[in-house]
């Protein structure tokens, strides 16, 4: 079974280092995942950008608007001027929604580190067995002091006894 640690660099090039040391760990590439505003390029796991709430409902709502009516004038072969704004609501409502949720699900995880994300932080979720867990913990803590290790919370919290 495996559960997600979250580690947190202030500098994206120093967590770069610590993703590239935890493949040279044996930690596979699949379970790992990066989030941040700056993504260091030639990362070799799967990384997403992080931005605000306002800008992803933006972009999810103006692709919608456009899509739509477009595919609207190619089905119908022409329309109504009514019917394509219709459809250019439509369509900026479906963008929001399924912005929304993609959002609800980054945000449940990340949500404690929003802050964090949007001043530049590098956040790194590593999906750990249990018995890799202490290992990588480990050695995070004695080669990467300036690498914050949150653990099993993305609040940074310690664990209830």
């Amino acid at each position: 079974m495996t559960s997600p640690i979250y580690i947190r660099a202030r500098d994206p090039d120093n967590g770069a280092r610590v993703l590239d040391e935890l493949l040279t760990l044996g930690v596979p590439r699949n379970r790992l995942e990066v989030y941040g505003r700056q993504i260091p390029a030639g990362l070799r796991v799967r990384a997403r950008r992080w931005r605000n709430a306002a800008a992803t409902l933006q972009g999810a709502a103006a692709l919608g608007a456009i899509t739509l009516p477009l595919l609207g004038i190619l089905i119908m072969r022409g329309m109504a001027p009514v019917s394509g704004l219709l459809l250019a609501l439509l369509g900026a409502v479906v963008g929001v929604l399924s912005a929304q949720a993609f959002l609800h699900r980054t945000q449940a995880a990340l949500g404690p580190q929003q802050e964090s994300l949007r001043r530049g932080d590098l956040m790194i979720v590593a999906n750990l067995d249990r018995s890799e867990m202490q290992r990588v913990e480990a050695h995070i803590t004695k080669h990467h002091p300036e690498i914050l290790l949150l653990g099993r919370d993305p609040a940074g919290s310690p664990p209830f006894p």
